[in-house]
């Protein structure tokens, strides 16, 4: 098992990297196949036959789809079935086997295919958009096999559209120094993320979580919102890790956080700031399927109600995640509904609605109000989210509070991550950043977070928190 933070990791990606550019350009595929495949393996070795079937499924299905001797009715026939089979590894790894854990322990220790919520989805995006013909289907089956299983991408995303992998994966890759240092400004932000914040936050938290009933109100509530800052480090770090790795090959990776979304003002701006390539996804292939041709907008609010609890769905099979799913929808729900009435209201009483002040009074809301929901999200089961919520209102608290030399150190770090979230803005990224910069800043800037990881990171951290799902 090769986790990105560890520096086995940092060492064969060199090695892939320096091998990657020596390689002939009619081969570069080949060399990226194998380098995918060697390190799925590394995660679980019986991995690869769950992988290989549904990549031939969702290869045979995308030439029949495309089929124009099919009529439309057969070849949505074809979509449903195929769909239905490239889901059921994941019904019955994620759903199945935990509710009948008899079963689970012998098939999980015999296959535990890491990844399978992502691949699962690439596979019914890509099917889905040859029936649409909004793409051709794949002909090559080894460019299909990279993009279903590309190393970087495979355990957490970003979860990138065919139309967006593919064509980069058949463009030349000659060496290019650029990519080089982007690739590495990646890699190091979000180490710094990952080992450094994420890790350390995780410390502070997690005994909280363990133990609610032993910390004071506030101390719980302070945990929740530590914990939303946290999961950000964590999946973004991820995330930068991964851009990082695909850069360093000449590949562009989605962006799938924005760099401030902790600050968010508002429910609705921090779901589309989350996770941008898997909510777009559950919006593209489950809200806008099932509102086809809908306009009545009781049903259009039922159908995101929907989406928001197979989203939580998709998390686990608890009602903790439906809870979770249900209170994002109503948060974004209320939020649309009384847009007018808060613009009436802000004007009424001479609050300016475009002004620092009223900028950071949402935000204060959002994150107050966030603590109700995140919650769930962090509980992951019902009872605990009940003994969670009953230490943070006071009814079973204790007197244990979170205010440490710890947690101070912490918001010292994370006041180092958000200078830098703050300067690149929303229409940048480290690289496209730091690369702007006078060589002197970039020299400054790189020995800083290196040291920074050096000092306070936490090599040893456990897997990504979003690995899970």
């Amino acid at each position: 098992m090769v986790k990105f933070t560890d520096f086995t990791y940092l060492l064969l990606l060199s090695l892939v990297v320096a091998a990657y550019y020596k390689v002939p350009e009619a081969k570069k595929w080949v060399f990226l196949l194998v380098a995918s495949v060697l390190f799925n393996l590394s995660w679980s070795g019986k991995y690869l036959v769950v992988w290989l079937i549904l990549v031939t499924i969702c290869y045979a299905s995308g030439k029949a789809l495309a089929n124009q001797a099919y009529s439309k009715k057969q070849r949505k026939a074809l979509l449903s079935l195929s769909i239905v089979i490239c889901l059921s590894p994941l019904l019955f790894f994620k759903y199945l086997v935990p509710v009948h854990n008899s079963v689970s322990l012998v098939a999980l220790n015999w296959i535990a295919p890491i990844g399978i919520s992502y691949y699962t989805f690439l596979i019914i995006g890509y099917l889905y958009d040859v029936y649409r013909r909004y793409i051709k289907p794949e002909n090559h089956l080894g460019y299909l096999m990279i993009y279903l299983g590309f190393f970087p991408t495979l355990l957490a995303g970003p979860l990138e559209r065919t139309r967006q992998l593919v064509p980069q994966l058949r463009a030349p890759k000659p060496y290019d120094q650029e990519n080089i240092k982007a690739g590495i400004y990646f890699i190091i932000w979000g180490l710094f993320k990952k080992i450094v914040l994420a890790a350390r936050l995780a410390d502070i938290t997690s005994p909280v979580f363990d133990r609610p009933d032993a910390y004071t109100g506030i101390s719980v509530t302070l945990a929740i919102l530590l914990f939303s800052i946290q999961l950000y480090c964590d999946f973004s770090g991820y995330c930068d890790i991964a851009t990082g790795s695909a850069r360093l090959l000449g590949i562009r990776l989605s962006k799938n956080f924005s760099n401030r979304y902790y600050f968010t003002p508002s429910r609705t701006e921090s779901w589309s700031a989350w996770n941008i390539t898997v909510t777009s996804w559950f919006r593209d292939y489950i809200f806008f399927n099932i509102s086809k041709g809908v306009t009545n907008q009781k049903r259009l609010e039922f159908n995101r109600l929907l989406t928001f609890i197979i989203t939580g769905l998709w998390h686990g099979p608890s009602w903790s995640f439906v809870i979770w799913g249900s209170m994002q929808w109503a948060y974004i729900n209320f939020e649309m509904r009384t847009k007018d009435f808060w613009q009436r209201f802000y004007t009424r009483f001479n609050f300016p609605t475009g002004s620092q002040a009223h900028y950071v009074w949402r935000v204060v809301v959002r994150l107050l109000t966030g603590t109700l929901i995140m919650g769930w999200f962090r509980a992951a089961e019902l009872s605990s989210g009940v003994r969670l919520y009953s230490s943070m209102f006071g009814f079973k608290s204790g007197t244990t509070s979170l205010l440490t030399s710890s947690l101070l150190l912490t918001i010292a770090l994370f006041l180092v991550m958000d200078f830098f979230n703050y300067k690149m803005g929303e229409k940048e990224d480290i690289a496209s950043y730091m690369l702007k910069k006078s060589a002197l800043y970039r020299t400054l800037s790189v020995l800083l977070l290196v040291q920074l990881v050096l000092l306070f990171g936490r090599p040893s951290v456990g897997n990504f928190y979003y690995i899970q799902f």
